[in-house]
């Protein structure tokens, strides 16, 4: 991924930052860095970020969220108030926030070890995202999406190193 490439990622990763400072998941966390740098990346392996992806085959928004996952989020809505008729869903999750928001529930509510390392991380997340919370433990390795998230990681991570020494 260039350079030019991660600017709409890193973009995203901006703004779901803001989302993260007011929504805090209930079951084991990642810190602050580590949620949106996960988020960014399912963004990107999910839809390659695409924020105008619409709805295709029922998944809906930049991270591809099924209208059965938004319900077992606890159905977020886009500002403070429900709306009639079936549009909150749609709105929901092609809006980053509220889609942020999605996923956060999401994976407080089924958050564990999928793979079985010891810990829970960023790669449980991308793995209940993709598989379910009930399926998370099944093989994901093979898939373009997991190729893609882990990449994704690799990447950004370049970008996020701590050095005590540097200051502006």
């Amino acid at each position: 991924m260039s350079a030019a490439g991660l600017a709409p990622l890193l973009a995203l990763l901006a703004l779901l930052a803001l989302c993260a400072a007011v929504i805090r998941p209930t079951r084991p966390s990642l810190s602050f860095t580590d949620t949106e740098l996960c988020l960014g990346c399912i963004c990107e392996a999910t839809s390659n970020c695409n924020l105008t992806v619409g709805c295709v085959r029922g998944l809906c928004g930049p991270l591809l969220i099924a209208r059965d996952y938004w319900l077992q989020a606890g159905s977020p809505t886009v500002g403070a108030a429900r709306r009639r008729g079936g549009s909150d869903y749609e709105k929901c999750v092609q809006d980053p926030t509220c889609a942020a928001t999605t996923v956060k529930n999401y994976i407080g509510r089924y958050a564990q070890d999928c793979n079985q390392d010891g810990r829970f991380d960023c790669d449980d997340v991308a793995r209940i995202h993709y598989l379910g919370g009930t399926q998370c433990y099944l093989r994901i390795e093979h898939t373009g999406y997991y190729r893609v998230f882990k990449q994704c990681m690799d990447n950004v991570r370049q970008f996020i190193t701590y050095d005590p020494s540097f200051t502006l």
